[in-house]
C-alpha cells in the first residue's frame, strides 16, 4: 500500500514540475511576444508621427474615400503645429465648390480613376474653400449632405454660389489631388481610395513669376545675357543672338567681352554696389555698334556663386537721334545755317585768334524788299526765296568762315579777310551780286538787292555782341543811304541808332495817343464760314512809313511799352468781340497775350473787368498763347490758365508743334484749341512725312477733347487734306489776308444777310 501511495506522489510531484516548467516557458514565451508586440507598436506609432509630421512640413492633407458611403474623411495637419483634424463631407459638396471650368474635368479623371482606366488619380484645379475653413463637418453632417444633393457625381445640378466668383482669380486656390484605389470588392469594383491634397496656390503663384520672367528675358526686344562670376555666358535670348548674328549654340561658355569691349572701371563699380550701366561698342561686327550695358549682380538660391544679369542697348539710333537735336539746337529749321547761339560760339572761338596780323571781318546782311515779296506771294514763296539766298551765301563763304542765319531776312558772315583792308575785300561785293540774281518765284522773276554792314578787328578781347552791334549799325546806314550797298563801319557812326532811338519815341507816344491800329484775319469753319477772327496790330510812323510787327513788337518788349500795349490789345480785342457779335452771336475774336501776361497775376481780373466794360461774355475772346509762355522763370502759367478758364475764357496754343515740349503741354495744360503751326501745314500734301506727322497732331488733340486752327492755309490741296483729316477752322491768305475791323464787320454783315435771303 505504502509503496504505490508514494510511486503516485513521486509520479504527480513530476507531473507538477514539468507543468511548472511548461507554464514558466509559456511566461517566456509570451513576455518576449508582449515585448516585439510593444516594440511594434512603439514602432508603428513613430512611423505615424513621421509620417504626420511629413504631411505637416509639406502642407498635405489625407484624404479616404468610402465608396459605399459615398463619404470621403479628410486629415489635416494645421500649419501651427496644434493637433490634427478631421472633417467628413460628400463628394457632391466637394464637386460644386470646384471651379466651374475645371468641374468637367474633375469629373471625367474621376470616373476613369474609378473604371481603372487610370491607375492614380492625379490632377491641378481651382477650389474655393468654405467661408470659415475652421468650421470642421461631422460624419452626420456630411451624410445629411449626401443626402441633400445625391451620391451621383454626374449629375445636373443648379448652379453652385461659388460660379459667381469665377472671373475673380482671388476667389481660388489651386490644389494638388492626388489618390490610389486600395480597396476592391469581389467583382473588382472600388471600394476605398486612399491619397493626399495640397494647396499648391504659392507655389503656382512663384512657378507663374518665374515662368512670366523667364519669358520676358526670351522675348524682350533689348539684348539680354546671364553670365556667370568668370564672365562666362549661361544664358542669352533671343534679341541677343540677332544683334550678333549667331546662335546659342556658339555663345554658351563663351566670354562675354568676345561680343563687347569690357573696361575695368565698370568692373570694379559692379563689385561695389551690385549694378552699373556704362557705354561701351561692340566686337567682332562691321561696323561696330554703340552700346549702353546695363549689369546687374544676383545669387540663385542664396548659393555662393555670383551671377550677372547684362541688358544690352542699342544706341545707335539714340546717337543718331542725339546728333539730330544737336543739329536743330544750333541750325536754322528752314535754311540749315547754323542759328544764333551757333554764331556766337563760334564768333567767341575766332574772335581769340584775332590779332594785327589776321584781322576778323564780320558782315550783316539784311534783305532789301523781303517783306513785299511775303505779302504779295505769301509765306511758302517766301520760305524758297530764302532757302535759294542761303544756298547762295553758302557757295562763296570762304573755307574757314562761317554764314548764319540771324533771324528773319538777316544773316551775318564772319570770315578771316586775306588783304586785312575792307576796302579792298571782295567778299561783301560777292555776296550783294549773288543777292541781286534774279529767281523765278510763282512764274514771277524776283530781284532783290540787300543792305549791308561790315567791321573789322584784331583785337581779341572783343566782345563778340560788341562787333555784331557795330555790324548792324553799319548795316541801318547802308538802309538810311538808300538800301542796296555795303556800308562799313565807322567809329561815330549812329545814325541807324539815333533812328531806332527816335522810332522807339514814336512808337511810345503812338500807344500811348491809340495810334496803333488792329487788324483782323478772318476764321473759316469747315463750311467756309467766318466763325472767328484773329486781331492783329498794325503801325504807320510818320516818319518810316510802315513799320512790320516783327519789328515794333521786340521793340515794345524790349522796352517796358508792354503794360499800355496790352491794354489796348484787351480794349480793343473786348470792342471788336462785342462789335462783332451783334452781328454773329457765335463769333469770337481771338488776341495774343506775351509771356510776360503771363507772369501777371491779375491777368483774368483785367481781362473780365475789360469784358464787362465792353459788355461782352468772356467765351467771346479767345486768348492765344505760345509755348514761350511755360518757360519763363518763376511762373505759374497753370494757375492762371485755370482762373482765365473758371471765367469762361477760350485758351489757344499758338505756333503749335515749333518747340521742344509741346505733348507735354497738351497733356497738362487747360487748352482749348490747339494752332498747328504753318510749318506743318506747308507741303503737306505732297509730303508724306509732313502730312504723317500732320494727321498725328490732329489725331492727339482730337482725343484729348481740343479743337484745330490751320493756320497758313494757301492752297486748294491743303484745304483738301486738311478737310480729310476733319480739321474744324482754317486761317489763310487762301480765304482771306488781315483786313480793317471795319472791312472785317462788313464780311460778317454780308455772310448774316446772304444767310438770311438762304431762309
Amino acid at each position: 500500500m505504502n509503496t504505490s501511495l508514494d510511486a503516485e506522489i513521486l509520479r504527480l510531484e513530476r507531473r507538477l514540475e514539468r507543468e511548472r516548467t511548461a507554464r514558466k516557458a509559456a511566461e517566456l514565451v509570451l513576455s518576449e511576444k508582449s515585448a516585439e508586440l510593444y516594440q511594434a507598436l512603439e514602432l508603428g506609432r513613430n512611423d505615424r508621427r513621421r509620417l504626420e509630421l511629413a504631411l505637416w512640413a509639406g502642407n498635405e492633407s489625407i484624404w479616404d474615400w468610402n465608396a459605399r458611403e459615398q463619404i470621403y474623411e479628410l486629415i489635416s495637419f494645421p500649419p501651427n503645429g496644434s493637433q490634427m483634424t478631421r472633417s467628413w463631407g460628400a463628394f457632391a459638396q466637394v464637386t460644386r465648390r470646384i471651379h466651374p471650368n475645371d468641374r468637367q474635368q474633375f469629373k471625367l479623371r474621376w470616373q476613369l480613376f474609378l473604371s481603372g482606366n487610370l491607375d492614380s488619380f492625379d490632377l491641378t484645379l481651382r477650389y474655393q474653400s468654405p467661408a470659415d475653413p475652421e468650421q470642421l463637418q461631422s460624419l452626420e453632417q456630411a451624410l445629411a449632405g449626401r443626402d441633400k444633393y445625391g451620391s451621383d457625381l454626374y449629375a445636373e445640378h443648379s448652379a453652385c454660389p461659388c460660379d459667381q466668383d469665377a472671373t475673380n482669380p482671388a476667389k481660388w486656390n489651386w490644389i494638388h489631388w492626388r489618390g490610389r484605389i486600395v480597396e476592391y470588392s469581389e467583382d473588382n469594383t472600388p471600394l476605398r481610395a486612399v491619397g493626399t491634397v495640397k494647396d499648391i496656390t504659392h507655389y503656382r503663384s512663384t512657378q507663374e513669376s518665374y515662368l512670366l520672367m523667364a519669358s520676358a528675358f526670351a522675348n524682350s526686344r533689348e539684348a539680354m545675357v546671364i553670365t556667370d562670376q568668370h564672365g562666362l555666358i549661361k544664358e542669352a535670348n533671343c534679341s541677343f543672338l540677332e544683334l550678333f548674328n549667331t546662335s546659342e549654340e556658339a555663345v554658351i561658355r563663351v566670354p562675354l567681352n568676345r561680343y563687347i569691349e569690357s573696361t575695368d572701371n565698370p568692373r570694379r563699380s559692379l563689385d561695389e554696389t551690385g549694378s552699373i550701366t556704362y557705354e561701351t561698342s561692340s566686337c567682332g561686327l562691321q561696323p561696330e555698334i554703340p552700346l549702353e550695358v546695363s549689369r546687374n549682380h544676383f545669387q540663385h538660391d542664396n548659393n555662393s556663386q555670383h551671377f550677372s544679369i547684362i541688358t544690352l542697348r542699342n544706341l545707335t539710333e539714340r546717337q543718331r537721334a542725339d546728333r539730330a537735336l544737336q543739329h536743330m539746337a544750333r541750325h536754322d529749321g528752314l535754311t540749315n545755317l547754323p542759328n544764333r547761339g551757333a554764331l556766337h560760339e563760334e564768333l567767341e572761338k575766332m574772335l581769340a585768334q584775332a590779332h594785327a596780323e589776321r584781322p576778323l571781318a564780320l558782315m550783316f546782311v539784311d534783305l532789301d524788299g523781303f517783306k513785299a515779296v511775303n505779302d504779295e506771294f505769301g509765306h511758302i514763296a517766301a520760305d524758297l526765296l530764302l532757302v535759294t539766298q542761303a544756298r547762295r551765301m553758302l557757295a562763296i563763304i570762304p573755307e574757314q568762315g562761317l554764314v548764319a542765319r540771324w533771324g528773319g531776312d538777316e544773316f551775318v558772315f564772319c570770315w578771316w579777310p586775306p588783304q586785312g583792308d575792307l576796302n579792298q575785300c571782295r567778299l561783301p561785293n560777292m555776296v550783294l551780286k549773288a543777292i541781286r540774281e534774279p529767281m523765278s518765284l510763282n512764274t514771277a522773276s524776283i530781284r532783290l538787292s540787300a543792305s549791308i554792314g561790315v567791321v573789322a578787328t584784331t583785337d581779341p578781347g572783343t566782345e563778340a555782341t560788341e562787333l555784331i552791334r557795330q555790324a548792324d549799325a553799319a548795316m541801318y546806314e547802308a538802309k538810311a543811304l538808300g538800301r542796296n550797298r555795303i556800308q562799313i563801319y565807322c567809329d561815330g557812326m549812329s545814325k541807324a541808332a539815333s533812328h531806332r532811338a527816335s522810332l522807339l519815341s514814336e512808337l511810345g507816344h503812338a500807344i500811348d495817343q491809340d495810334q496803333i491800329s488792329f487788324y483782323v484775319q478772318p476764321k473759316f469753319d469747315a463750311g467756309q464760314r467766318i466763325c472767328g477772327g484773329e486781331m492783329l496790330a498794325r503801325w504807320t510812323s510818320a516818319s518810316a512809313g510802315f513799320v512790320s510787327p516783327a519789328e515794333f513788337i521786340p521793340m515794345i518788349e524790349q522796352n517796358g511799352l508792354s503794360a499800355a500795349f496790352a491794354e489796348a490789345v484787351m480794349r480793343s480785342g473786348c470792342r471788336f468781340a462785342s462789335e462783332a457779335r451783334q452781328l454773329d452771336p457765335d463769333i469770337h475774336i481771338a488776341i495774343n497775350l506775351s509771356g510776360w501776361q503771363m507772369l501777371d497775376n491779375s491777368l483774368p481780373e483785367k481781362l473780365l473787368a475789360h469784358c464787362q466794360q465792353a459788355n461782352v461774355p468772356c467765351q467771346a475772346l479767345e486768348l492765344e498763347i505760345t509755348e514761350s509762355v511755360f518757360l519763363q522763370p518763376d511762373s505759374n502759367p497753370l494757375g492762371i490758365m485755370n482762373r482765365l478758364r473758371k471765367h469762361g475764357f477760350r485758351i489757344a496754343i499758338d505756333d503749335f508743334g515749333t518747340g521742344y515740349s509741346s505733348l507735354s503741354y497738351l497733356r497738362d495744360m487747360p487748352l482749348d484749341t490747339v494752332k498747328i503751326d504753318r510749318s506743318f501745314v506747308i507741303d503737306a500734301d505732297a509730303n508724306e512725312r509732313a502730312r504723317k506727322i500732320l494727321s498725328a497732331i490732329i489725331q492727339m488733340s482730337h482725343d484729348l477733347g481740343m479743337k484745330i486752327v490751320a493756320e497758313g492755309v494757301e492752297t486748294p490741296d491743303q484745304l483738301q487734306l486738311l478737310q480729310q483729316l476733319q480739321v474744324e477752322t482754317y486761317q489763310g491768305f487762301l480765304f482771306a489776308r488781315p483786313v480793317p475791323f471795319e472791312d472785317f464787320l462788313q464780311l460778317v454783315r454780308d455772310q448774316a444777310n446772304a444767310a438770311s435771303v438762304d431762309h
